[in-house]
This record gives C-alpha cells, sequence and structure tokens, in this order.
C-alpha cells in the first residue's frame, strides 16, 4: 500500500484501476476463451437467480425437517461434483461443446422442477438433474488450463471475475422476480439455462484434433487418479468445501432468522461484489507471495470469519463476516486452481479439473448435513466456533502439506499420457 501512495493514487482509486487492468486483461485473451468465461458467467448468474433461495423454500415453505433439507443440498451437491468428474475425461475425449450443451440442458429441467415440486421424491430428482450441470464447469477450466502464462493466470483471474459477477447478477434479478412468488426465480432460472444451452454450441473451444490410437475416457482419468500429488491436494482441500457449503447452507439460515429471507439475498450480493472488488487485489497478492501461501491466507480468513459470527447475533455484523469470508474465498479458488493446473498434462487438463469436484463433493457433503443442524437453533454460537477452528486446522494442514507437493512446478503426467498413447 506504501507503494501506492508513492505513486500518488488513492486506495480507492486503486481498486478502479486495478478493475480497468482486468477489463484490459479481458480484451487481450484468445476469442474461444472470452466466450467461454462468457457462458460460465450466464451459467452461474442462471444458477443464483434461484440457488440462494433454495436452502430456505425447503426449510420454510416446503417445511423439510432438517435432515431431508440436507439431503435434498447434498444430492444437488453430489450430482454437481460427480457429473464433474465424469465430464472432465470425457471433455479431453470428445468435443467439450456436448458436454456443456447437455448440462446447461439438465440444470434447465432441474431448476424448473425445484420450483414446482414440493414433495420430497421429486425434489430429490429435480435436485440430481440440476446438479448434474455441474459439468459445465470441467471443459472451460481445461479450456483456460491450456492456455501458456502469463494468459493461463490473467484467464483464472477473469474466471473469478465471471463467477463472482453471475453472483451479483443473479440474486439481483432474483430480488426483483421473488416478489412475483417464490417459484418465479426458479422458472427464469430454467429459462435462461435453456437458452444457454442453445447457444453454447457455437463456441469455439480450439481443442486439438485427435490422433491415432487415443485412450479411452478412463486412461484419461487414470493418469489423474494414479498422480499421488493430486491425490495429497484432493484430500487436504476437504476441509475448505466444508466450509464453503455454509455459504448456501448455514449462512442463509442464520440469514433467514436475523432478517427474513429478503436478506439472503443481500448477502449473495454482498458476496459476488466483495469477490469481484477484492479479484485485483488477490491477483497481487498471489503475484507477491506465491499459489501455496495464498492458499493458507485465504483459509485464515475463511477461520476468522466463521468463528466471528458467533460474536454478534446481528444481519449487518453478518453481512461484514460473509464480506471477509468472501476475500478467503477467492484467494483459495484463484490460488487453488493454478496448483491444480500446474499438475496437468496436454490431453488431461479437463480430467484433473473434474475429479477434483469429488473433494468439493465430499467435503460439501458433510458441510450440508452439518450446517443443516444450524436450523434448529440458527442463533447458536457453537456451530460457528466449530467452523471457525476448522478454517484454522485446515490453514496449518495446507501450509505443511503444500511445501511438499508444489515444490515444483513441472508436470511429470504429461508423459505418463504420451507413453500410454504410444502403448
Amino acid at each position: 500500500m506504501n507503494r501506492i501512495a508513492d505513486q500518488g493514487i488513492r486506495p480507492g482509486r486503486w481498486v478502479v484501476v486495478r478493475l480497468n487492468a482486468l477489463a484490459k486483461s479481458m480484451a487481450e485473451l484468445p476469442p474461444s476463451v472470452r466466450a467461454a468465461l462468457l457462458a460460465l458467467f450466464a451459467v452461474n448468474a442462471a444458477a443464483y437467480v434461484a440457488f440462494p433461495l433454495l436452502a430456505v423454500k425447503l426449510a420454510t415453505i416446503d417445511q423439510l425437517p432438517p435432515s431431508q433439507t440436507g439431503a435434498v443440498l447434498t444430492v444437488f451437491l453430489v450430482a454437481a461434483r460427480g457429473s464433474q468428474m465424469v465430464a472432465g475425461p470425457m471433455a479431453d475425449r470428445y468435443d467439450p461443446r456436448l458436454i456443456m450443451f447437455a448440462a446447461a440442458l439438465s440444470r434447465a429441467v432441474g431448476f424448473m422442477g425445484l420450483g414446482l415440486a414440493s414433495e420430497l421424491q421429486l425434489l430429490v430428482v429435480a435436485a440430481a438433474l440440476a446438479g448434474a450441470g455441474g459439468a459445465f464447469e470441467p471443459p472451460v477450466s481445461g479450456l483456460l488450463a491450456a492456455q501458456p502464462e502469463p494468459i493461463r493466470s490473467r484467464a483464472f483471474a477473469m474466471e473469478n471475475a465471471a463467477l463472482n459477477s453471475g453472483v451479483i447478477a443473479g440474486p439481483a434479478l432474483a430480488a426483483i422476480l421473488v416478489m412475483a412468488g417464490t417459484q418465479v426465480p426458479f422458472l427464469a432460472s430454467s429459462l435462461i439455462f435453456f437458452l444457454i444451452a442453445i447457444r453454447v454450441l457455437r463456441i469455439r473451444t480450439d481443442r486439438q484434433p485427435p490422433i491415432a490410437h487415443e485412450p479411452g475416457v478412463f486412461a484419461h482419468a487414470r493418469v489423474a487418479m494414479t498422480d499421488r500429488r493430486f491425490l495429497v491436494f484432493w484430500l487436504i482441500m476437504l476441509p475448505w468445501w466444508f466450509l464453503f457449503a455454509q455459504l448456501s447452507m448455514a449462512i442463509p439460515l442464520r440469514s433467514h432468522a436475523l432478517a427474513g429471507a429478503g436478506w439472503v439475498g443481500v448477502l449473495f450480493l454482498a458476496n459476488g461484489t466483495a469477490g469481484m472488488l477484492s479479484i485485483p487485489f488477490v491477483k497481487l497478492l498471489q503475484d507477491r507471495i506465491g499459489s501455496r501461501a495464498a492458499t493458507v491466507a485465504g483459509h485464515l480468513c475463511i477461520a476468522a470469519s466463521m468463528g466471528m459470527i458467533a460474536i454478534n447475533p446481528s444481519p449487518w455484523w453478518l453481512l461484514t463476516c460473509v464480506v471477509i469470508f468472501t476475500v478467503g474465498e477467492t484467494m483459495i479458488l484463484f490460488s487453488t486452481r493454478l496448483i491444480l493446473a500446474s499438475f496437468t498434462g496436454e490431453r488431461t487438463r479437463a480430467s484433473y479439473f473434474g475429479l477434483y469436484a469429488g473433494s468439493w463433493a465430499l467435503g460439501g457433503a458433510a458441510g450440508n448435513f452439518v450446517g443443516a443442524r444450524v436450523a434448529v437453533d440458527p442463533l447458536s454460537p457453537g456451530p460457528w466456533l466449530v467452523f471457525g477452528a476448522t478454517g484454522l486446522l485446515a490453514a496449518l494442514i495446507c501450509w505443511v502439506v503444500l511445501r511438499r507437493i508444489c515444490s515444483t512446478t513441472e508436470s511429470v503426467f504429461e508423459k505418463s499420457v504420451v507413453d500410454g498413447i504410444a502403448a
């Protein structure tokens, strides 16, 4: 910050300057990357038109008990991350646009069902279909990971910007639509996904042409599944996904208890806005201290924000804690994707990102069931102290383990793919 002062730039102006720099970086990206990022923005915006209201709808309108609310959200999560584990290797082997089309179509049907259904069985089926739309992401991540540096880090920074822009646009639209009825945001989300499905087939993916005797889908997946560094990374990120699940489970439930359903949308708008504004800072920090230290710093922010929620039962205090949570979230999501990209080989990029979603599925499922218990006593400080302690433990684990598995950035597994193809 002293360097900023020396340059005669006020802190507020510095944020504007950095955002302008990100906009310029977006314009410098290859057309295929820009198109994929715009599609990702639309997907996230469509999801967040409805998703922030899902836990509240299940618990208060459909009047499901905590265990069933957690079950529906877990089905959504497991379907989303499980579909990514399949979609990643498939995107490396086949045309990724077909996977993106099917994912958008599945999510369109699923969100329509979540809005219209009220019985548990129908809600579970709808959640599975909506969750399966998560298969949209690995093809995009694979495309970004394929870029050379410094385009790769710019692309992942813009990916974060696209996702956070969606978190802003989606709840903003939902705040207007919900006045017409609780079902309307879900139906609007479904319509947007139908439009995305129609448009996505025109995206250029710059996929390399297939080579003779290219191995099947499982051969692509096997490269990641036998990568020891990747497997260790997959495991140590489980606590993070456990905590990340609270953004759509425990935090909305506490928010609803403090200030009603309308405040849930405010929190997600704050989450998206803070995420956008923090990107320049996070990118600068990442360049300065590296991915490993940025991941640890992000976990410390998450731990602090979760523990602080227990201090004050005020919606404004909760809003402040969500902003701090978002800064940590942005640090972790950006830095870990760069770490993950460093593991990948030329024809296994989407496979790594897809299989990494399994960590999100397992950690997030545990987070959903634990977070659903907050509905029993939303104002109790106990769960938040546990969440904060979990964040501190995760930061310590990352500090110790990442120093070992990320000591080099050279991928030795691309050779494994080549050898496997040759064989």
